[in-house]
């Protein structure tokens, strides 16, 4: 279970660390997003999962975290794509200042792993796992694009 909640506030600062541009790309993808609830809307939906989440996951993830994680998709493809981004990444972060071994991952990369097989089974809630899976994808596009484009800018730089 992770050792704090995640809340508004750490979300916030979580996004402040993120350069402008790529604040105004992601605010782009969740005006897109019509089918999403928030902690206001729902206070019971997004404390009800906390208590019940896996320390670490082990690979392949167990029938039980399975369960849990599928649970956990279809409530972070409910919620806004950067409280979603940051849920994960919080919950990443939290699992790996625990001791993995070497058959474990973070429950982040487990939500991604689940997703990412719920989307090819076409098993449980694909289009949740759908969301899940794309956003995921998506901030790891972005980070390559930004990537290439600094390092080409830094080139340029060079020659200038």
């Amino acid at each position: 279970m992770a050792t704090q909640r995640l809340s508004g506030s750490d979300i916030s600062r979580f996004w402040n660390g993120f350069s402008p541009q790529i604040q105004e790309v992601l605010s782009g993808a969740e005006e897109r997003e019509t089918w999403i609830y928030t902690r206001e809307e729902l206070p019971e939906l997004f404390n009800s999962i906390d208590s019940a989440l896996p320390d670490v996951v082990t690979v392949p993830p167990s029938p039980e975290q399975t369960e849990i994680l599928q649970d956990l998709i279809s409530l972070l493809a409910s919620v806004p794509f950067r409280e979603c981004i940051a849920a994960l990444a919080y919950l990443e972060k939290d699992s790996l200042e625990k001791n993995l071994n070497e058959n474990q991952v973070g429950i982040g990369t487990g939500c991604f792993i689940v997703a990412n097989r719920m989307c090819l089974a076409r098993h449980g809630d694909v289009g949740s796992a759908k969301i899940v899976r794309d956003r995921v994808r998506y901030m790891v596009k972005i980070g390559f694009q930004l990537s290439a484009f600094a390092k080409s800018a830094e080139e340029v730089l060079n020659y200038a």
